[in-house]
């Protein structure tokens, strides 16, 4: 099998790669795109034609006739955060601004993908990422945190996710180019890039949203993080404070309850099994706390029915989930797009495989978005939460 390199040589630089570091995982690089499917604020095209009616029942008749096809991969794509307001048509969410139009959902019908063997990137030139937006400010953030505490005491929710941004721009010739310098420092377990029209994502996600084979699913969220250290004693300290702490033990568990509901809606009675629960995970530059949630799939449920009964996923809403998003809503001005939403792809026989975007660049003409967030509930302390906002930003100081 060529590597990722080698298949450059033959054929260009690839228009998206299903890409992870884990040796036993498969990893795809595409080029062309056969057809296109998005939905948006206008509504929903097929090849830039508006095709009227509801937009996700659209889209499963469109996945139906792509599974026809001779391709393993029937498509590859992504969800934005933002397509909960398609999904929860209950909620009047308010209108949230952005710089610039993104999807609600992507996908395309590959022309031509290849599998590759996963390596380090040889030929990187040596440039550089610069931050030109930080954070909101600690004061501004501890309000934030204020008001959801608020929320909390009034027993609206239990856990909200907040998030906010960092801009950047780059010096690296192309997207391509920064996000396979990155992928050489980070070895992301959910790595992913995507090339379209009008934006690129990279995606350097530790977490694992849906993994469906043979109508078993898993799901694997992330509540809990602690920082890395270059000194072992300390390093170990951080992780055992993780295993311990009480606080991220009792927000992972909300996570842990909410998708294995989740699941519940899709999956038969008595399937649905919590495994490995409160296991610390290491990654570059954070310890994670991430459970495993699987389940058996009903047998006529279809694609369009998982995404309705598990989009977003809990782990970047809060508890309960549509409390949770109608507060966030509130919090949040700006829209998140791609940050907290999944991509991924599905295969012709069901089986489907997607991250939770988070450790994701968004590229807008020459400005990258860096999304951060984390799960706020009453004893969160707001500096700690506003140095672990900073903490995963970390991976892209190791260029």
């Amino acid at each position: 099998m060529n590597n990722l390199e080698e298949l450059e040589n033959k054929y260009g630089t690839p228009d998206i790669l299903i890409d992870s570091s884990e040796e036993q995982r498969s990893r795809y690089a595409v080029w062309g795109y056969s057809d296109i499917f998005e939905i948006n604020e206008k509504g929903s095209f097929l090849n830039n034609e508006l095709i009227k009616g509801e937009p996700l029942e659209i889209f499963q008749q469109i996945l139906d006739d792509w599974k026809k096809a001779d391709n393993e991969i029937s498509c590859l794509g992504f969800l934005s955060y933002d397509l909960n307001k398609i999904i929860y048509k209950n909620i009047e969410f308010r209108n949230q601004t952005s710089d610039h139009d993104f999807p609600y959902l992507w996908f395309c019908k590959p022309k031509f993908i290849q599998k590759y063997k996963y390596d380090h990137s040889s030929k990187i030139k040596k440039s550089k990422l610069k931050q030109v937006q930080d954070l909101m400010p600690l004061n501004h953030y501890s309000d934030k945190i204020k008001s959801i505490k608020n929320y909390l005491s009034n027993g609206d929710v239990y856990q909200i996710n907040f998030t906010t941004n960092k801009l950047f721009k780059s010096t690296f010739d192309s997207s391509y180019e920064l996000y396979k310098a990155l992928r050489n420092e980070i070895c992301a377990k959910e790595g992913l890039y995507f090339k379209t029209n009008n934006h690129d994502i990279l995606s350097f996600s530790p977490e694992s949203f849906i993994r469906i084979k043979n109508k078993n699913i898993s799901t694997y969220p992330i509540k809990g993080t602690r920082p890395r250290s270059s000194n072992l004693d300390i390093d170990s300290d951080f992780k055992e404070q993780l295993v311990n702490s009480k606080k991220d033990r009792a927000e992972h568990l909300m996570i842990v309850d909410l998708m294995r509901n989740d699941l519940g809606k899709i999956c038969e009675t008595d399937s649905v099994v919590v495994e490995n629960l409160y296991n610390i995970e290491s990654f570059k530059t954070v310890h994670h706390m991430v459970s495993e949630i699987k389940g058996k799939i009903i047998e006529d449920v279809n694609e369009v029915d998982i995404i309705r009964a598990l989009f977003p996923g809990g782990s970047i809403t809060g508890a309960p989930k549509e409390s949770a998003m109608k507060i966030i809503n509130t919090l949040e001005s700006k829209k998140r797009n791609i940050y907290t939403g999944s991509a991924g792809y599905i295969c012709n026989n069901g089986d489907m495989y997607f991250n939770i975007c988070i450790r994701t660049l968004l590229k807008h003409k020459n400005i990258y978005e860096y999304g951060i967030g984390g799960g706020i509930v009453w004893d969160s302390n707001p500096e700690d939460e506003w140095n672990e906002a900073n903490q995963k930003s970390k991976i892209l100081e190791l260029l």
